[in-house]
């Protein structure tokens, strides 16, 4: 092989790794840029659903609470709760259930006299979570929590 063979034979190589170099270049910087963009939205919904998993636990205690301050100001239960929190437009809704009776303005109609308190006088309560709920379809978090509170038995007396 003469020397401008060679050299021609180089020059290809050197054009071949550099096309080769250049698609490479291309193909990583486009699949770059497309993690990019996903990585921050899944951060996103990560920390929003973590946050609403918080609540969600936590709103138990505020079941309890709102019960206790309901039967404070005289009233024997509660229909729901509901409150904007973090900001206005998330909801944290709480809805009471009892097994004994029925609540109407605030007071239990048809109370089941054969019902053992200690084993019948739980209060169901559902808790509904919903962030980002004026946003799109794809973007709200909603978590829906059931829990069973276990009052004293004197709650039920009037």
């Amino acid at each position: 092989m003469s020397a401008k063979e060679a050299l021609s034979m180089k020059k290809a190589y050197i054009l071949l790794s550099t096309i080769f170099l250049i698609i490479f270049l291309g193909f990583y910087i486009a699949l770059n840029l497309h993690l990019s963009s996903y990585v921050p939205r899944l951060i996103k919904d990560t920390h929003l659903y973590l946050q609403a998993r918080i609540l969600a636990h936590s709103s138990k205690q505020f079941a309890k609470y709102f019960l206790y301050e309901a039967k404070k100001e005289n009233k024997e239960c509660l229909n729901f709760v509901s409150f904007n929190y973090p900001t206005l437009e998330d909801t944290i809704r709480i809805d009471y259930f009892y097994p004994l009776g029925m609540c109407e303005n605030f007071k239990l109609k048809q109370i089941n006299t054969d019902a053992n308190l200690s084993k019948d006088g739980i209060i169901i309560a559902n808790i509904s979570v919903a962030l980002n709920s004026n946003k799109g379809v794809n973007e709200e978090i909603f978590i829906n929590q059931k829990v069973f509170i276990y009052p004293k038995e004197n709650f039920y007396e009037p």
